[in-house]
């Protein structure tokens, strides 16, 4: 029973951190598009067309205008000086919500994004088992700190201190890993196959 609890719980919090962010990207989005729609109201005016296959020309042009306002964005992005804002505000808010790291390191290499600070996958010795952990931190030469995601719900875990002996590098990426958690172990094997190092970390 405290199993089936422990289950319950750990289940639900991951959940909850998959699902409030998505939600609220979208709530943003939708109250965006809203802003968007009244301020190209008066171009709007001056087209022939009220709806395009049943949807609101106004709102057809306010999310071309959102998409461009992201690709602007993005451009300045690429400046030294909106980048060092972005790293502020990361390490100083962002960093601070829960699981965070982990799902900007998952977005990041689904959408094909290069990431140099990318977490080493890890097969962590715990009990004489092997579990799946993601390397977040070295205490010293010979300690480091590893998250061990939930099954089926890899965002919620548990962090250990494991001595180096314990750890061996994993050649794959986080999302491989979390599909994994999320699968129950299945076709564990076609993702794992010649990805485990021979050697200790």
């Amino acid at each position: 029973m405290k199993k089936l609890l422990q289950f319950f719980k750990t289940t639900l919090i991951g959940g909850i951190f998959l699902i409030v962010p998505i939600v609220i990207v979208l709530l943003i989005f939708g109250k965006v598009v809203e802003i968007l729609r009244v301020l190209v109201k008066p171009i709007v005016r001056e087209l022939p067309l009220d709806t395009i296959g049943g949807i609101a020309i106004a709102r057809l042009v306010a999310f071309a205008v959102l998409i461009l306002l992201c690709l602007v964005a993005g451009l300045i992005a690429k400046t030294q000086t909106a980048n060092k804002l972005k790293n502020w505000i990361e390490f100083t808010i962002l960093s601070n919500i829960p699981g965070y790291s982990i799902l900007k390191g998952m977005t990041e290499t689904a959408v094909g994004i290069e990431n140099n600070n990318d977490n080493q996958i890890m097969l962590v010795n715990i009990e004489e088992t092997w579990q799946l952990g993601i390397l977040m931190d070295q205490i010293d030469e010979e300690l480091f700190t590893v998250f061990l995601p939930g099954a089926p719900s890899p965002m919620s875990g548990d962090v250990v201190f494991v001595k180096k002996e314990r750890l061996k590098k994993l050649d794959i990426t986080s999302v491989e890993a979390f599909k994994i958690q999320k699968k129950l172990g299945m076709d564990s094997a076609s993702i794992l196959k010649g990805k485990i190092s021979n050697n200790s970390f």
